[in-house]
């Protein structure tokens, strides 16, 4: 009904519960029982559930909504007498039953406007939560993991087993570990853990010996992914986050029920070892989270807010009015958060202790224990901005020591032009510390800090962050640190994992991605134990790899051969 309701133009739908709202006042009964203007009685019940639903859905709690529901309340409560005496003085069946069928009907409006606000609070979302089936131990679809030395008939030949089994180990990989007979991207994990993720459900692993901790089956078609009309699956990215002890897993709850018509999403926090469920909020359709911040999540539902990971309530709530963040018209509706690097939309970014809210050019950096506005800024133009463009932040970087914000100039909306970028870093308080403008184009460097993706969790480690060309630059001056040899991509959002001092990646080797890992203190390359080179299918083959505490992840798509997932653990250098 509320759908429907929002499908057609708000000046018919006001139009529409202002004539029903005009026929629901008007039927206050005078002293004889009979009302002002006579209006069957189905109709005018009908009348007061919409309304009851569509106030409620449009403004709760906004004084308007209150005083709808009010005068709707009002006049069922003075129509009471008159149902009672139908229904006991209805001169026959007929009319008894039409007199009790209406007073059920009202009564059903009773109980919907009660209950109107709280099927949109907190409360109702962790009622509502989707109850995904968590099971312990494997079984066929999450099956344990091997030896290497243990194969079936049709691993027998693995290039990629063959590669993993010969890998001696590294300053900065270790030896293969196990090997499991399934492919599920790998999404997340801590320091006993490994979390993958299939189109329908996840694994828990065993991080050490690869036993199966438990399963999740999320009751939900393609819950993280989608399979292909080839039969190939692929998985969502920010589905699934590991932060300490709490796996926080992200759940479409109902397509279509935000306010703005957007799909509003559950967050189930449930525990790492175990699987029990600890905590459900729904309602958000974004959310943000670092490993730093452990103890809390950001999230997203028409306005940033904090959630305590220990029990999934509001930690606090955002003043962005008084920020130069209210001054700034935003280029898509406030619901619909593009990841693009090419859009200038809103971001939130967490972070050591804080988060950072952008829109254009303006920030606004908070304390993300209690949503207390530290300091704020609108971004001067880059001086490399000869057409006047307007300038936005597309990527940010907190670190203990520094928030770093990248800014640049676009012609339109969806055309970022790149050769404006400059990088302005501020403390903790907010003074600013440097800022570094675009080197001359025909340079053929780049200060550009993001992806494909806003804000994919930059690399830092030491004092020292990189580039999307890959050199380093000191985040306490912005002076060049250094630059690899090699071209290296290293891996973006989530995926990112800093180890040791080492950052992971890939680097092109002969014309071929070998996944590697690079020194931050002085850039120096150390190759993986696989590469796509290695497998018989040569560059057609793909490889995922995600590095985690416990050591790094190797899976080997199911449409190339059958599927095969590789844990290597720690160099005995970490061990």
């Amino acid at each position: 009904m509320v759908r429907t309701l929002g499908a057609v133009s708000l000046i018919a739908t006001g139009a529409a519960a202002a004539a029903l709202l005009a026929l629901i006042a008007c039927q206050v009964p005078r002293r004889d029982g009979s009302s002002l203007i006579r209006v069957p009685g189905p109709l005018l019940v009908i009348g007061e559930i919409v309304l009851f639903a569509a106030a409620a859905w449009a403004v709760w709690p906004a004084p308007p909504a209150f005083g709808v529901i009010a005068l709707i309340a009002a006049d069922i409560l003075a129509r009471v007498p008159t149902w009672s005496r139908l229904v006991n003085e209805s001169p026959d069946r007929v009319g008894r039953i039409t007199a009790r069928v209406a007073a059920a009907a009202t009564a059903t409006a009773v109980f919907a406007g009660v209950l109107s606000p709280w099927y949109w609070s907190p409360a109702a979302g962790a009622t509502l939560c989707p109850r995904p089936t968590v099971q312990q131990g494997a079984d066929d679809t999450w099956p344990d993991a091997r030896p290497l030395d243990q194969r079936d008939a049709g691993h027998e030949d693995s290039p990629m087993l063959d590669a993993a089994e010969e890998f001696e180990g590294n300053a900065a990989f270790g030896k293969a570990a196990w090997w499991v007979p399934h492919w599920g991207e790998v999404a997340t994990g801590n320091s006993t853990s490994v979390v993958m993720v299939d189109v329908d459900g996840l694994g828990v692993y065993d991080a050490a010996g690869g036993q199966v901790q438990w399963t999740l089956e999320a009751g939900i078609d393609e819950a993280f992914g989608r399979t292909g009309d080839d039969g190939e699956r692929r998985i969502h990215g920010d589905r699934v986050h590991a932060l300490g002890e709490t796996l926080l897993v992200r759940l479409n709850h109902d397509q279509g029920r935000g306010r703005l018509g957007l799909s509003r999403d559950a967050l189930l926090a449930v525990d790492m070892q175990t699987g029990d469920r600890l905590w459900c909020a729904t309602g958000l359709t974004n959310i943000d989270v670092d490993l730093s911040t452990p103890d809390r999540v950001a999230v997203f539902d028409t306005a940033w807010s904090l959630l305590d990971i220990a029990d999934g309530r509001t930690a606090g709530t955002f003043d962005v009015d008084s920020t130069p963040l209210a001054d700034v018209t935003l280029v898509e509706p406030r619901g619909v958060l593009s990841l693009s690097a090419d859009t200038p939309t809103e971001q939130a970014v967490l972070g050591a202790g804080r988060l950072v809210l952008t829109r254009g050019p303006a920030i606004a950096v908070y304390d993300s224990v209690d949503a207390r506005l530290i300091h704020e800024a609108t971004l001067p133009a880059p001086r490399a901005n000869a057409d006047g463009d307007a300038h936005a932040v597309y990527n940010v970087i907190v670190d203990e020591t520094a928030t770093v914000v990248e800014i640049d100039t676009y012609s339109s909306p969806y055309a970022r032009k790149w050769g404006a970028t400059t990088l302005v870093d501020f403390d903790p308080a907010g003074e600013q510390l440097w800022r570094r403008e675009a080197p001359d184009a025909d340079s053929g460097l780049s200060i550009v800090i993001g992806d494909t993706q806003h804000s994919g969790v930059p690399q830092v480690f030491g004092g020292v962050f990189v580039l999307r060309d890959r050199n380093a630059i000191h985040i306490s001056d912005g002076s060049d640190a250094w630059q690899p040899g090699e071209s290296v991509a290293l891996a973006s959002n989530n995926r990112q994992a800093v180890r040791e001092g080492f950052l992971y990646g890939g680097t092109k080797t002969d014309g071929e991605w070998v996944v590697s890992a690079i020194d931050a203190r002085d850039g120096s390359i150390i190759l993986g134990p696989l590469g796509a080179n290695q497998l018989e299918q040569g560059a057609a083959a793909f490889l995922s790899h995600t590095s985690l505490p416990t050591g790094d992840v190797f899976a080997q798509t199911p449409s190339i051969r059958p599927a095969e997932t590789v844990m290597f653990g720690l160099p005995t250098t970490v061990e």
